[in-house]
């Protein structure tokens, strides 16, 4: 299979438009027959309408790829107890795949929201900016500095102080007598160098020994204070010194805003530092002797065994105050931010919630609900206050049930299961795919080769709504299995795609070589890889596996019953998707409406029955009218631009694109020489692509890099697996292992080391 290195990411977005120039029908509102200004309101449902329509709308759900319904209260460990991986059985009930409600009444409303381009119905958790890391030539930029007084910085100059061994990456102290100088420790020490060239710490005393410094030729006494941020980079070798020439005279920096801006920018930093790890992977690491480590302390080698950066869990960090000591960004030769390393994380100019267009936000209040909000029920957002809070809306998914009994339904997998792969949490930081050009234009991402800080700026937009791209492959059965012989069953393609669901097996070492007997795979062992970054599953939903449900409906208009028709019956070949693992291609089902089991009939249907009780309600006209409000909406949609657009984005994801694998980014590696997309990397170097996609000359994006995520209806190039870069630029950006902090890569050549290898998936 030739497709020369390009592929689709697991994940796009249906733009979502701002809401000003909808039809009336799409419009806000409060919902029929309520009065926001009454008291209570009214209910709404003291009467149905003439022309709406009430019902049950019978549906059948058929599994494509197989379906995830995990168990999660039944989930064991592994049978040698590794700690904190788990294994999941398949969800039953009475002997059968047990599908809850609530989960296909959300992904009818996540879908339903896109095509009607409703609000949001939730929007939490993105108030807060977002942070990335700058390059390693923003260092060119950074000047020492100690907090003197409030608002007054005073400059230092800096050399490198070996600390820890260039082969093990251990402690050098106690050395010739002296033990290791301590964070802001005060010393006197002999240099030689420069502060330009790289100046080196040749020896120290403290400020309190009685101890001499003996300059010889070439080298001078200074005085200063160790910056000491721990062993938390593979193969780190040096800390800093901060110092100041003995008879130099120190230099206060002119600031470029007001000191308070500075104490908040850094407070917020220091807090996105901390945000982005949990507690148990700061304060709950065993060490060798059976204690828990401390945050700043080495256990061992690689990821989460490093040292963890002081910033990151050190509470004296958090305050910007007399005696600190960090580094100062120099704008127009003025101080314009504050950082604790050398090459840091920053924080973007704003937050995602300030991108999205206010008539996409959540409804405050009950009198503007969007169409989705009306239909599917609506919460009012946490601490508004406002009365009433919630409305119910006027759908319900009743009870799903599995056709098949859990013999014929489930997929089972013996010992331990199967070790999935890594599934990620979203990093909105990856702004580049995240962003639009503005908020009119949600289907035009940010133009290619923008620079990371010119992302998140007002006068953009976010994207829209997160979709799962369907998986297509001919050969499902060989795809949806574990293969044969003794080949990693993740190395192999099966025709468009390799098993991306499936963690490859460890690797034979960390170099990356190719499977030499096999060739064109990486080279792997038999050891299952599972650990705390992944779980592994006992079964799942077998393709062809059917569920059936109904869907009761209650005073629709033909506009609101027909944006939920044409999600019911999309065109052949095209799926919605559904539970866990979507990014893997698990999930893709397929809905039909089923003609027995659905009833619907107007309001004025229902009066005339019950003006005369001996009448009855017609029967047989249900599809007709599902039919009927199918074309009314499509013709709405029809005559609107940015519904158009939306339907179309909605369409090409349900139905996949058969010519190009799904898959996260990853590189090529040095020995790939097929004109397609490699396998998955069982070193699990996923951050490569990112920081290759961030690859700079100077102060500018190299050609061909800074690629925006493509737009799901084809406009713009496809993504392209880049060749594996593994110089010491590379690796200066590189996100993964322990380290969320310190240089990698130091222009001033005063520290460095080889990167943290880690797991990382942006995006």
């Amino acid at each position: 299979m030739s497709d020369g290195g390009k592929f689709l990411n697991p994940y796009t977005f249906v733009p979502a438009f701002p809401r000003d120039g909808l039809p009336r029908e799409l419009g806000d509102g409060s919902p029929l027959g309520r009065d926001p200004g009454k008291p209570g309101g009214g209910s709404g449902r003291d009467r149905l309408h003439s022309d709406r329509w009430t019902g049950r709308i019978g549906v059948t759900l058929t599994v494509e790829t197989p379906l995830l319904l995990l168990d999660t209260a039944r989930a064991a460990p592994l049978s040698d107890d590794a700690d904190g991986h788990r294994v999941y059985p398949v969800r039953l009930r009475n002997g059968r795949p047990h599908l809850p409600a609530t989960s296909v009444k959300g992904m009818l409303r996540a879908a339903y929201e896109a095509v009607t381009d409703s609000r949001f119905g939730v929007f939490d958790g993105h108030d807060a900016r977002l942070g990335f890391r700058r390059g390693a030539d923003d260092a060119l930029e950074m000047v020492p500095v100690r907090v003197h007084a409030e608002g007054v910085l005073l400059e230092y100059d800096v050399a490198s102080l070996e600390m820890y061994d260039k082969k093990s990456g251990r402690s050098i102290y106690p050395k010739q007598g002296q033990e290791a100088p301590r964070h802001l420790e005060r010393l006197s020490a002999l240099i030689s160098g420069s502060a330009k060239k790289g100046a080196k710490v040749i020896r120290f005393v403290r400020s309190d020994s009685s101890e001499k410094l003996s300059p010889r030729p070439g080298e001078r006494i200074v005085e200063g204070f160790a910056y000491v941020t721990g062993p938390n980079i593979e193969g780190k070798r040096y800390e800093r010194f901060f110092y100041t020439e003995r008879q130099g005279k120190q230099r206060a920096l002119p600031l470029a805003h007001e000191w308070s801006t500075l104490v908040t920018d850094w407070t917020l930093l220091i807090q996105n530092y901390r945000d982005a790890h949990h507690d148990k992977e700061l304060y709950g690491r065993p060490a060798a002797d059976g204690r828990v480590a401390d945050p700043g302390e080495r256990i061992g080698d690689g990821p989460g065994q490093l040292a963890w950066s002081p910033q990151i869990h050190d509470k004296e960090w958090m305050k910007l105050e007399p005696g600190m000591f960090c580094y100062a960004r120099r704008k127009e030769n003025k101080v314009d931010r504050l950082y604790p390393v050398l090459i840091p994380r920053d924080l973007y100019q704003v937050a995602p919630v300030d991108l999205l267009s206010a008539s996409l936000a959540p409804a405050a209040h009950i009198g503007e609900l969007s169409p989705a909000d009306r239909v599917f029920g609506w919460v009012a957002p946490s601490g508004s206050g406002v009365r009433p809070a919630a409305y119910r809306g006027r759908l319900r998914v009743g009870p799903v049930t599995c056709d098949q009994d859990a013999d014929e339904a489930v997929e089972r997998f013996d010992g331990d299961g199967l070790p999935l792969a890594i599934l990620s949490r979203p990093k909105p930081q990856q702004g580049r795919f995240y962003l639009a050009e503005s908020q009119k234009k949600p289907d035009q991402p940010i133009g290619d080769g923008a620079s990371k800080e010119e992302l998140y700026r007002q006068g953009q937009g976010l994207r829209g709504r997160k979709v799962y791209w369907h998986h297509i492959e001919r050969d499902w059965r060989r795809h949806w299995s574990e293969g044969q012989g003794k080949v990693d069953p993740s190395q192999v393609r099966t025709g468009v795609n390799y098993r991306e669901y499936r963690r490859p097996r460890a690797p034979l070492d960390d170099s990356g070589r190719q499977d030499a007997k096999q060739g064109q795979r990486y080279e792997t062992g038999r050891e299952e890889q599972r650990d705390t970054q992944n779980r592994s599953i006992k079964g799942w939903v077998r393709r062809e596996t059917t569920f059936r449900f109904s869907v009761e409906v209650r005073d629709l208009d033909a506009h609101e019953l027909g944006a939920l028709a044409w999600l019911l019956t999309l065109p052949q070949g095209h799926y919605h998707r559904l539970g866990l693992g979507r990014p893997l291609g698990f999930g893709s089902v397929r809905l039909d409406v089923d003609e027995e089991n659905t009833e619907l009939h107007s309001g004025e249907e229902y009066a005339a029955y019950y003006r005369d009780f001996s009448a009855t309600l017609p029967s047989g006209g249900g599809l007709k009218a599902l039919h009927r409000a199918r074309e009314t909406f499509a013709d709405m949609v029809a005559d609107v631009p940015s519904l158009v657009a939306a339907r179309d984005a909605l369409l090409a994801v349900s139905c996949g694109n058969p010519e190009l694998p799904v898959h996260y980014p990853r590189t090529r590696p040095e020995w790939w020489s097929g004109d397609a997309s490699p396998p998955p990397d069982p070193r699990g170097r996923n951050y490569a692509w990112f920081t290759e996609n961030e690859r700079q000359e100077g102060a500018e994006t190299v050609p061909g890099r800074g690629r925006s995520l493509p737009s799901p209806t084809g406009s713009g190039a496809p993504l392209i697996a880049y060749p594996d870069k593994k110089d010491d630029d590379n690796d200066s950006q590189n996100r993964g292992g322990n380290e969320r902090g310190a240089s990698r890569r130091d222009p001033t050549r005063l520290g460095g080391g080889r990167k943290g290898r880690g797991n990382s998936r942006p995006g």
